[in-house]
């Protein structure tokens, strides 16, 4: 952006220190000055004390009469408003310019990156990513110099290379169609980069975007599936009543973010195959048989267990228990590791034990306090 130059150090040599906010009250002050509001008092300020340079040279900063001297004059004016300026390469989509970063549609690009015969990209690092010079932004289309270029070489500054009416002219033509039809990437060697990963000459230069500070401002609704007129108005409710039907909806599988009967479905389709073959995993089912000997070895450890569980079957030959389990959710696996321990404790062969809760997934009596826990 343009803007009005001026000389922010007052004449003084060295860096800018000033902010804008001192720069504006250094203007108030010389506004007072001129005015009268304010007055300069020169026993006060002792000016007198800080000498005069031109009399005392050797102790100067700086000599005025040094020819080798720079003359600021002559690097121009920078200032603080300089640092608001922007560079050749720097891009503000709010500004409305095109995007640098879109290639050229007139010229032809590498379609993707060489790969190894693994399919891996050459060059890739899982932790520094992508390191082949020759990437998608790679041009293709042979550049020629602006002095033979067909768009920009004029004839009449170039010595011609054949005489009028020459035969070679067509076939030079030719020669030269055939090497461009080629698309021979052009590239050169890096001493810094190794023979291994040649560096093209010749790619749409990447100007980047600006960095995202903030994600952009968005209707907190945007996500939801629910029509307008049928969200929850939690702005009508008390506080409590807000709170509580705030738990409800985030327990229940059926929120606001999907339609009725999505969730059902779903958990439906998840345990269908279960049904197709007749399995009791997963479910509270009682097996037709039990073993009653199996059942007579495992007693004592089901005198301990009591009522927190309930034995429903046993598979795999008589080394896999499954119990109903009636205890907190959050001791389920902590229960069943023991259970585990109890029976071989017994000298029985246990390669398992399985704990079915059927649809309960939490204590709703000791969850928070409040007994509902959605339509499960």
């Amino acid at each position: 952006p343009k803007v009005e130059l001026q000389d922010l150090t007052g004449g003084r040599p060295g860096s800018i220190i000033e902010t804008e906010e001192e720069l504006k009250r250094k203007d108030e002050i010389f506004a007072e000055l001129e005015s009268g509001e304010r007055s300069y008092d020169d026993a006060k300020v002792k000016i007198d004390d800080y000498g005069d340079p031109d009399e005392d040279i050797d102790g100067a900063l700086f000599d005025i009469d040094d020819p080798n001297a720079l003359d600021s004059s002559t690097l121009g004016v920078y200032n603080i408003f300089d640092l608001k300026s922007k560079f050749d390469y720097e891009w503000t989509p709010e500004s409305g310019d095109p995007d640098p970063n879109i290639l050229d549609p007139a010229l032809d690009y590498v379609k993707e990156p060489e790969k190894t015969e693994e399919g891996i990209e050459f060059g890739w690092d899982p932790i520094f990513g992508s390191s082949n010079p020759i990437d998608t932004r790679t041009v293709t289309t042979p550049v020629d110099s602006y002095m033979i270029d067909d768009q920009t070489r004029d004839d009449s500054l170039l010595e011609p290379l054949f005489p009028p009416n020459d035969p070679e002219i067509s076939f030079n033509e030719d020669i030269v169609q055939f090497r461009k039809s080629m698309k021979v990437i052009d590239t050169f060697i890096d001493p810094f980069v190794g023979e291994e990963l040649p560096v093209p000459r010749h790619v749409a230069k990447w100007h980047g975007y600006p960095e995202q500070m903030a994600f952009p401002e968005k209707n907190y609704t945007n996500n939801r599936f629910t029509a307008p007129e049928d969200l929850t108005d939690f702005d009508a409710m008390t506080p409590h009543r807000a709170r509580v039907r705030a738990v409800e909806l985030a327990r229940a599988k059926n929120a606001e973010w999907l339609p009725e009967g999505v969730s059902e479905k779903w958990h439906q389709d998840q345990r269908q195959p279960y049904e197709n073959h007749g399995t009791l995993v997963g479910t509270l089912k009682k097996a037709d048989y039990i073993d009653e000997e199996k059942v007579n070895e495992i007693q004592p450890a089901l005198d301990v267990l009591k009522s927190s569980v309930e034995l429903l079957s046993i598979e795999n030959d008589g080394t896999v228990f499954r119990f109903a389990y009636h205890g907190l959710m959050k001791n389920k696996f902590g229960m069943a590791a023991w259970t585990e321990t109890l029976i071989r404790d017994l000298g029985v062969e246990c390669t398992g034990v399985v704990f079915e809760t059927g649809f309960r997934k939490r204590d709703p009596i000791h969850d928070g306090g409040f007994g509902w826990y959605g339509p499960y």
